[in-house]
């Protein structure tokens, strides 16, 4: 049973809950994002939380997940849908296959922006399930991952890739934080190595390993026939000449075997959301006046790319479904229990609510970091019966708000499972960005977000190289993961079907330019080499060859690093006292959210200074990355 319920939350939560079982359609105003979380947190059914944009479903998400305790998953958009592509960012597709594989597999919230909604989605994302000790075709094992979209190649860098050596099989599942090193022995799984793509660190072994597909089209062989009908007959009405011609390309590349999703309408496995839920589902919208008018946007804006689109041959008229139908969508969401969840009284879209509450909702204080504050509301929410959540968004946090609380003569109390043998006041190490009031159950909630000037940072995917490129100057040399070394000529806004677009021009060998949209800038990283590099040759086999003989390098390079650090780590030096609760004060009085980079940095430059390690660090990174902010953490410890 979850912490909170529709019966313990009391006031008007028990009918409302009562309403949705019951299949009437229900709007609830008035209430704060906070509370609308809460409210969405309380089903047991399985629940779909609509949003008008990909950052309010995010902030849901995360809410929901703590308030639940529900298996939480977000959908989000994927960031093209009409045109082919064949090469390119695939994080996006990536993130929204993981969401669709973990809802087909027990997820029981669903957290989307109406775009991400609308989307068509395979009714199946497929998988691979390899354990130790089972036997399983290695030959028949990479024909299904190249089915499943991945790519083979030398070696594995990138999430969607595989490489085979022998009896062994290295494979970066895009569901999946590192790579592994599969050992077969005949057709036996012999062993599960996952390891740090960038230190090559071997981690803790596994015991089995799905791979979830790196694409949302897998066609069978019906599939393949109804594609291969389908472009031909696309190709007898192109609307011109050169239309036609591009078509004609587009067709080549499909039907030579790269199925990407400019495909997904055509394929038997290809359905919308609504199509998959149950009919016990309870479907929530959060804002419908917002959804709405972004829903018409995207529905308006989609008819006129296509038009373009269709004229210069770019996309066919299959790729219109890409989309839902509006009507259909406006058909599908009635049939389950719809919930409107609102700050403000207004018309309700979508479907005609038979109940409606108005709920008072009452924000939790900010207190930002002021304990005195706080101590006072506490001892006043004591007095008058109230009972009290703290959300710290950390362990340490959390044990430093405890000592705090006892030194001023307030006790705390230990988190039941059930809100109803609750009473006093609790500190939890989680985070919730924001609290809220319960009057009508004498609760306070009180997020991190009001206890703190800063919230933690989030945890975050680990910084790739690209992301240090973020503004490329003419002269620059740059490094294309596909292509090699190319210099920047500059900027370039090309006129395409599309509209025009933002392209980075880059010089390649015998004066070959290559065009890499600014939104496909992971790509790309800055050289850094030091002197002025030969550019590589596009299409040759020149770049692969030069990234052999950088492995080779660097294995040896990371030999003789291990003998200079086993010698260095015999010395001895100052240990500093680590002061730990007045850097945590510090620390959170910087106005600005630390980076990935810089909480790594300022972490690792710490901890050697309250070790005996000699330390020899060097802190380097473009003007304006906060390099001052890591180095007044040194200063003041």
């Amino acid at each position: 049973m979850s912490f909170f319920t529709f019966e313990n939350t009391g006031g008007d939560f028990p009918l409302l809950g009562a309403n949705l079982e019951n299949g009437v359609p229900t709007a609830a105003f008035g209430l704060s994002d906070a509370r609308k979380y809460l409210v969405a947190s309380l089903f047991t059914h399985p629940v779909v939380y609509l949003t008008a944009d990909a950052l309010s479903a995010k902030r849901a998400y995360e809410a929901i997940s703590v308030l639940s305790g529900r298996r939480c998953v977000l959908l989000t958009a994927k960031d093209e849908v009409l045109t082919y592509r064949k090469a390119g960012s695939k994080e996006a597709l990536f993130r929204r296959l993981n969401a669709l594989y973990e809802r087909q597999n027990g997820g029981e919230v669903l957290v989307a922006d109406i775009e991400a909604a609308i989307q068509l989605i395979p009714r199946r994302v497929e998988h691979v399930y390899l354990e130790t000790g089972r036997d399983t075709e290695l030959s028949a094992l990479t024909e299904t991952l190249v089915r499943m979209g991945y790519t083979r190649g030398y070696e594995v860098e990138t999430k969607g890739t595989f490489a085979l050596r022998g009896d062994i099989l290295d494979i970066y599942p895009i569901n999946c934080e590192h790579p592994a090193r599969i050992d077969f022995f005949g057709d036996e799984v012999e062993a599960i190595k996952p390891y740090d793509e960038i230190t090559a660190e071997r981690l803790p072994l596994l015991s089995a390993l799905d791979i979830v597909a790196a694409t949302d089209v897998v066609p069978t062989e019906e599939d393949e026939r109804e594609i291969a009908a389908v472009l031909s007959a696309e190709l007898k009405k192109a609307p011109g000449a050169a239309a036609y011609s591009r078509m004609s390309s587009i067709a080549e590349e499909i039907l030579s075997g790269n199925f990407t999703d400019f495909v997904l309408p055509l394929c038997e496995n290809s359905c919308s959301l609504f199509s998959v839920l149950g009919e016990d589902t309870v479907l929530i919208f959060d804002e419908c006046k917002l959804i709405r008018d972004k829903l018409e946007g995207l529905y308006r804006e989609h008819a006129e790319r296509f038009a373009r689109l269709y004229e210069g041959g770019e996309v066919m008229r299959f790729c219109f479904d890409q989309y839902v139908a509006q009507e259909d969508f406006l058909a599908e969401v009635k049939h389950f229990r719809d919930l409107a969840l609102q700050t403000f009284t207004g018309q309700v879209f979508f479907f005609e609510p038979l109940k409606i509450f108005n709920f008072t909702s009452a924000p939790a204080r900010k207190y930002l970091n002021s304990f005195p504050d706080l101590l006072v509301d506490l001892k006043a929410w004591r007095k008058t019966g109230y009972r009290v959540m703290l959300w710290c968004g950390g362990e340490e946090r959390a044990e430093k708000l405890k000592e705090e609380l006892y030194e001023g003569g307030i006790p705390v109390a230990p988190i039941p499972e059930k809100l109803e043998d609750f009473s006093g006041i609790a500190v939890l190490p989680d985070a919730l960005a924001d609290g809220f009031l319960l009057h009508e159950c004498k609760l306070a909630v009180v997020g991190t977000g009001d206890l703190f000037l800063k919230a933690p940072a989030a945890r975050r995917v680990k910084r790739r190289r690209g992301d240090l490129f973020l503004a490329p100057e003419v002269g620059d040399y740059a490094v294309h993961e596909t292509y090699g070394v190319g210099r920047i000529t500059g900027t370039k806004k090309i006129e395409t079907t599309d509209g025009t677009k933002e392209y980075i021009a880059l010089e390649y060998k015998d004066g070959d330019t290559l065009y890499v949209p600014v939104e496909q800038m992971d790509v790309l990283s800055k050289y850094m080499g030091g002197e002025d590099p030969a550019l590589s040759k596009i299409g040759g086999g020149e770049f692969e060859r030069v990234k052999a003989r950088v492995r080779a390098s660097l294995r040896k390079m990371a030999f003789d690093l291990r003998a200079l650090y086993a010698e260095r780590r015999e010395k001895r030096g100052y240990v500093f006292p680590e002061y730990r609760e007045e850097m945590d004060e510090f620390e959170a009085a910087f106005p600005y959210e630390d980076t990935p980079d810089q909480t790594v940095s300022a972490n690792e430059i710490k901890a050697d200074m309250c070790s005996e390690k000699v330390m020899d660090r060097l802190l380097c990174g473009d003007v304006g990355f906060g390099k001052t902010e890591v180095a007044l953490r040194a200063a003041y410890l």
